[in-house]
């Protein structure tokens, strides 16, 4: 027994230090204090935790206040509940195609990321704290713009209007024109259709060098997750099509520009999707092939601008996403088609996020970005007063402040230019989700600069249809900048006075011609 004694005591016996005693000491009663905290937490409290910390964990947290109490409840929550693994996936998306839906349920967590208790919680806070009705902000009316004469040109083959693409090409005097129904028309300097391509699907955009002409096709226009859409290039003399790049996710937007120097054009793509997308580079292998290289997995990929941002000699990626995490992002290019990621500005989900340019607007050395959000098609079709068209000074390096914003429903793009040519920067707006009932006018909206202020001033014709796109370009070729407005004229939330009109006149492209020279 001694014996055995003496060999336990030989392996000496680790005892707390007292400053270890005194450490778990204060472990335990701050674990205390946490358990009371919660313990004593109101359920109002607790309500805003939950709701604060699940709802904030993807993308900017939305308050309360930006959508009523009937959205949020019979619209928006339910949608999170499914993207949150509450709902099972027949039932959440029985609306969507059936081709998607293993696409879609890929995107959705295994496990309901918030337990029955917790996601009631969580819509006690919005359906407590949502008002009832929004409240428009009071702005200031639209004057009467009298820059430019107005020229309706009626649909090519006497349709109701269904535009998808503008886009002039003064070099060549052509006016292209892409449809829903895939038709590409080649329109001359009159606007008379010379010939008609028919296209695989709807084109987005269009970009030309020399005699050739590049496309992107959206393979299906209305939201989905299919990879239908392809790139291809024309030749504008035999009008032969070609795809160089395919199996893209409603592809809405391209670039070519060479990004890593060798010279031969790389192509940016902004991949849209809807519960998946991707911003992309395909990466020019010496004119035999495209490698493809993922920038961003976020859908909604919108617009990119590529510059060299850093000056390090290699173009870098801004880029405009519009879906769930709204943010406009700058990708640095660090060589290889290898990006560091640098979020520039983030929005709320529910803002629709729609469109970004950069100028120079106080002419500092720095560009500004000029930006529109009004998307109103997806869970809350309602008039949102934070929807318009906003501009974001560049105060230090990369860093933002609101200057301006101007409130329009729906609005949907915004190009800044000097229309009047009087040294300033004007914006051209549109929006396909105005407030047609009250002023289908404003669907579109020029802001005349005068010294820094920007003045509103719209026109009757720009009720004459439902504007989806807008190129701006010298058509008359006399100087200044002429604007052209494509409609796809879906009568969704129309009265039907004006869609009866819509119908009766098929003003397919609004012209407007600069009168400043």
């Amino acid at each position: 027994m001694i014996l055995q004694a003496k060999k336990t005591l030989s392996h000496p016996i680790s005892l707390p230090s007292p400053t270890q005693i005194l450490m778990s000491g204060y472990f335990l009663s701050g674990l205390l204090l946490v358990v009371l905290l919660f313990s004593c937490e109101s359920s109002e409290k607790k309500d805003e935790r939950l709701a604060k910390q699940h709802c904030s964990s993807c993308h900017v947290f939305p308050e309360p206040n930006l959508l009523p109490k009937k959205i949020w409840t019979e619209e928006v929550l339910p949608n999170m509940a499914f993207r949150m693994g509450l709902v099972d996936l027949m039932e959440g998306a029985q609306n969507l195609p059936l081709e998607d839906l293993i696409t879609v349920a890929s995107t959705l967590p295994a496990q309901p990321l918030v337990s029955e208790e917790e996601w009631k919680s969580i819509q006690n806070y919005f359906e407590k704290n949502a008002p009832d009705s929004l409240t428009n902000e009071t702005k200031e009316i639209p004057g009467i713009l009298k820059l430019f004469d107005v020229q309706k040109i009626v649909d090519p083959k006497g349709e109701l209007p269904m535009v998808t693409l503008v886009k002039v090409d003064t070099l060549n005097q052509k006016i292209w024109v892409g449809t829903r129904s895939g038709k590409l028309h080649h329109l001359n300097s009159q606007f008379k259709i010379e010939k008609t391509i028919q296209l695989s699907s709807p084109a987005s955009h269009l970009s030309v060098e020399n005699n050739t002409y590049t496309l992107s096709l959206m393979g299906i226009m209305d939201p989905n997750d299919r990879e239908k859409g392809e790139l291809i290039t024309i030749n504008s003399d035999k009008l032969e099509s070609m795809t160089f790049i395919d199996s893209l996710k409603r592809p809405v937007h391209f670039e070519q520009k060479d990004l890593n120097a060798d010279g031969y054009e790389d192509v940016v793509i902004c991949a849209f999707g809807n519960y998946t997308g991707a911003l992309l580079v395909y990466e020019n292998q010496h004119g035999k092939n495209f490698r493809k290289h993922v920038v961003s997995t976020l859908p909604g990929s919108r617009v990119t601008v590529l510059r060299d941002f850093n000056n390090d000699g290699l173009l870098d990626i801004l880029a405009l996403f519009t879906q769930g995490d709204e943010q406009i992002t700058l990708f640095i290019n660090e060589g290889n088609f290898k990006f560091k990621q640098k979020i520039l500005l983030r929005f709320p989900p529910v803002y629709g996020s729609t469109f970004i340019d950069i100028v120079d607007f106080n002419k500092d050395g720095k560009f500004d970005i000029l930006y529109t959000n009004g998307d109103n098609s997806d869970y809350s079709q309602i008039l949102k007063p934070y929807h318009g068209v906003r501009v974001f000074l560049q105060e230090n390096d990369l860093t933002f402040t609101e200057s301006m914003f101007y409130p329009m429903h729906g609005a949907s793009k915004a190009i800044a230019h000097d229309f009047d040519g009087d040294g300033d920067l004007d914006i051209a707006s549109f929006s396909f989700f105005p407030d047609f009932e009250k002023a289908p006018e404003e669907s579109f909206i020029y802001f005349e600069n005068q010294n820094g202020k920007f003045n509103p001033l719209t026109l009757p014709a720009a009720s004459s249809g439902r504007w989806i796109v807008m190129d701006i370009s010298d058509v008359d070729q006399d100087g200044d900048k002429d604007i052209l407005l494509g409609a796809l004229d879906f009568n969704t939330k129309v009265p039907t006075s004006l869609s009866d009109k819509w119908e009766y006149e098929k003003t397919a492209i609004l012209v407007l011609q600069n009168k400043s020279r």
